[in-house]
């Protein structure tokens, strides 16, 4: 069992530095979290209380390191349930949980959510941004079999994904090898989860792949970005017309 203490360290440690992601994710599974029930509910199944996502503004399940944050957030409006991280995981299968939503929280998104029972924990990722004189995008001879099969196969699942490119990109640093890089075009407001999605579920064929793969994302509802134009990329993947994206019961 995974004290407070430890989970709360654990928590602080991974949304300083990614590496230390894995681990917290591990203790979670094991820790006892904190959710809202409707405090008058005479249904024979639990149900759990949800709020819009500030980001992408799907429905999300609050989740709650701390029985005494649980508490506050609920200010007598709500009842508070608690459980394993497992069992909540287990129980909310499909849907996206925000914990500790009024402090420095973190999404689990429902692929995130799957891939952490299923192999016990999360691969980091990492976020950055770079300038364009420190890179240059090419065109490939040919996209990695593997990865242009795994997106095929793993991008109609998510919602919102319309589109993706793989280019190469050169660095200007020293020592920095060729990188692969996947532009997705879905939604405006899904490029958090769109991203992330399709990091959880492509992180297997990303370390069998002999380079780094970058990641970055566009709306579809802007033109495309002018270095796939230039570049004249046709899309590794593109959702078939008339073939909605798939929502989630919880959206």
């Amino acid at each position: 069992m995974t004290t407070l203490d430890e989970l709360n360290r654990l928590l602080d440690a991974s949304l300083r530095d990614p590496n230390k992601e894995p681990e917290f994710f591990r203790a979670l599974l094991d820790a006892t979290l904190y959710a809202h029930a409707p405090l008058h509910d005479d249904s024979e199944r639990l149900r759990l209380v949800m709020f819009r996502h500030p980001i992408d503004h799907t429905f999300t399940v609050p989740v709650f390191t701390d029985e005494a944050k649980a508490e506050f957030a609920a200010r007598g409006n709500v009842r508070i349930v608690s459980m394993s991280g497992r069992l909540l995981l287990e129980i909310t299968h499909g849907a996206s949980l925000t914990i500790n939503p009024n402090d420095n929280w973190l999404t689990l998104y429902p692929e995130e959510a799957n891939e952490l029972l299923a192999h016990g924990t999360l691969p980091p990722i990492y976020r950055d941004q770079f300038h364009e004189d420190e890179a240059k995008s090419f065109k490939l001879n040919n996209v990695p079999a593997p990865l242009a099969k795994a997106l095929r196969k793993s991008l109609p699942k998510l919602p919102g994904v319309e589109v993706a490119y793989v280019a190469g990109i050169r660095w200007s640093r020293d020592g920095r090898p060729d990188s692969l890089l996947i532009a997705l075009g879905g939604t405006a407001h899904g490029s958090e989860r769109e991203v992330r999605a399709t990091a959880t579920l492509l992180h297997p064929v990303f370390e069998r792949i002999d380079r780094p793969v970058e990641m970055m994302h566009f709306n579809m509802a802007d033109p495309k970005p002018d270095w796939i134009q230039h570049l004249g990329l046709k899309p590794v993947y593109r959702r078939k017309a008339g073939r909605p994206s798939p929502i989630s019961k919880y959206n």
